[in-house]
């Protein structure tokens, strides 16, 4: 295969000229390459390199050495990113595979020059034009919704081949940059078939017995249950497929894997650890009955497939479980504000959800006067109203993280995911002007954690409304207590779910009762306005360090701990359900 010629030797003059880098031409094989980044102030003057410059730093005088990801004869050009301004565009001579280099927009004048300098790449693919478009416009997607339009990201098509222009602010276009590469490389060497996205935790306490997995069918909807059977028999040698300390090993590394992976972009990420119950939905029928071995190599074949059934338990369960977690005395459970010193004082929060067709819609619900008796009628009730509507498009269904772990011999599974979700719900404008004209009294002058008392809707019989409640399902009112794991920085939130299959019913018919429970971390949804590596180069940003001797700790290390305080949390209320 001939290589792409960016620049020949002819070019190399006025590429220099420019202040762009010459590229190498003798490129073999697939090879994701950063062609140059461009900076302009917005002033339009071609003498502003040096002031394009102090603006960007050195940060943009970056060099990309060949990197190897698996793959024979596959190299990423070396190239270096420079600052500059052209006098005029910059054109080639013959017909070159692909024109990649286009005039740049002018700027408009800012009285802040330095909140207006932008940057600009243009990511291609030297390959075939079928195999290299292919990857540009997955690229290109993936770059264009996480941009969040504070940007520009265009997909373009020459006669020689496809390219993304990217032009962003300057503080994010080396994040995206990498963020494109990394892209390409994992479709380069295809790791998404090549990692499993279910792990199977060695069960603990069958030590020399007998052990069969009982699938538990749901007769409603054929889905089946795992659980660990134990026999009568005594095994003198009993083997499992995989150790503990194998497969947490390979865990750890899966998980930091993919939250550098999922880190490498721009998003309104949500994490999140669920616990659940974890349901088989295609697996050989008529067969409930496994020896271990078989049921871990079933779970394995790609014709399997289940998902972690998160709402579980009933009202009465949620009662009891409630009043465990409040009146837990042994520090496991604290309150995560500074509002209260007990467990027992931590107050409910409130949260309404809603689904359609295309999306889940969720937003919190606050007091118009707050929780001060001033603001109680004589009713003894006080008014709520959304304040911030949260968007999970049905785009999410494939999340940027979703790592399930099936635990048999425990009564919880769990689940870690990182859900791409819209603050502020732009892509649905009359769902989410319909959320905020809810209104809702919240009757407090009862007993706080009575799970019967919770926001109520008010009847609202305006054709507008009644037409915009038709298009929506599935409707929940969340009570939320959010507890501090032991002296961790780790949220274990408690939801008591009322749910009802239409806004229309909340008025109309009594709720089906279940809880949700999930673990992260305090921090994790403070929204970062920026782009790449946000989390650190070992997630130091985002998990707590294991040890606190100044040690070195590794991004593994912190997922280590992390995973277990899961683990933890689980064991603990693992004999409720």
């Amino acid at each position: 295969m001939s290589p792409i010629h960016l620049l020949d030797l002819s070019d190399d003059d006025q590429a220099a000229s420019l202040g762009h880098p010459t590229l190498s031409t003798n490129v073999d094989g697939l090879s994701p390459c950063l062609n140059f980044i461009d900076a302009f102030d917005g002033f339009g003057n071609s003498s502003t390199t040096s002031a394009v410059h102090d603006l960007i730093g050195d940060a943009y005088q970056t060099s990309y050495p060949p990197t190897h990801v698996g793959i024979p004869n596959v190299q990423v050009i070396r190239a270096e990113a420079r600052a500059y301004f052209p006098a005029s565009p910059l054109t080639y001579p013959g017909p070159p595979p692909s024109v990649i280099l286009r005039d740049l927009p002018s700027g408009t004048r800012s009285s802040s020059p330095r909140n207006s300098t932008q940057s600009q790449a243009n990511f291609i693919i030297s390959h075939t034009p079928e195999m290299a478009d292919g990857i540009i416009d997955v690229v290109y997607k993936e770059l264009a919704r996480a941009n969040g339009g504070d940007g520009k990201v265009e997909f373009r098509q020459t006669d020689g081949g496809s390219y993304v222009k990217i032009m962003v602010p300057a503080k994010n276009i080396t994040e995206l940059v990498e963020a494109a590469r990394s892209v390409a490389e994992d479709l380069i060497a295809d790791n998404s078939t090549e990692r499993p996205s279910i792990f199977q935790e060695p069960p603990v306490g069958v030590d020399k017995k007998d052990f069969r997995i009982l699938l538990e069918i749901d007769p409603l909807t054929n889905s089946g249950r795992p659980k660990l059977q134990l026999g009568n028999d005594a095994l003198t040698n009993p083997k499992l497929p995989e150790e503990f300390q194998d497969y947490t090993k390979r865990l750890n590394e899966y998980v930091y894997e993919g939250l550098k992976t999922a880190g490498r972009l721009p998003l309104s990420l949500t994490l999140r650890a669920h616990l659940g119950h974890y349901m088989l939905r295609t697996y050989p029928r008529g067969k409930e009955v496994y020896e271990y071995g078989d049921f871990h190599a079933m779970i394995k074949n790609p014709r399997a497939s289940g998902w972690l059934k998160t709402r579980i338990g009933d009202e009465a369960l949620a009662r009891r479980f409630l009043d465990f977690a409040r009146n837990d005395t042994t520090g496991l459970f604290q309150p995560a504000s500074n509002q209260s010193t007990l467990a027992a004082e931590v107050l409910p929060e409130y949260t309404f959800e809603v689904h359609s067709q295309r999306a889940k819609f969720y937003t919190p619900l606050k007091s118009r006067t707050g929780m001060a008796t001033k603001g109680v009628d004589m009713r003894g009730t006080v008014a709520c109203h959304p304040y911030r509507v949260i968007t999970c498009s049905a785009d999410a269904s494939f999340p940027e993280l979703n790592i399930v772990n099936l635990s048999v011999g425990k009564k919880l599974d769990w689940k870690f995911e990182a859900v791409n979700e819209e603050k502020g719900g732009k892509t649905f404008p009359d769902v989410v002007k319909y959320l905020r004209s809810l209104e809702f009294d919240l009757n407090i002058s009862g007993e706080p954690h009575d799970l019967d008392i919770y926001p109520r809707l008010q009847p609202n019989n305006g054709t507008d409304y009644k037409s915009a409640a038709a298009k929506l399902k599935d409707t929940a009112m969340k009570t939320v207590y959010n507890f501090r794991w032991k002296s961790t920085s780790y949220v274990v939130q408690i939801a008591i779910n009322h749910r009802w299959d239409s806004v229309d019913a909340i008025n109309e018919r009594q709720p089906t009762v279940d809880i949700g429970m999930s673990v992260f971390g305090e921090y994790w949804d403070v929204e970062e306005d920026a782009a790449g590596n946000i989390w650190g180069d070992e997630l130091e940003f985002l998990l707590e360090d294991e040890d606190e001797d100044g040690s070195i700790v590794t991004g593994t290390d912190r997922v280590g701990s992390f995973l277990q305080v899961i683990r933890d949390v689980r064991d603990t209320v693992d004999s409720f359900f």
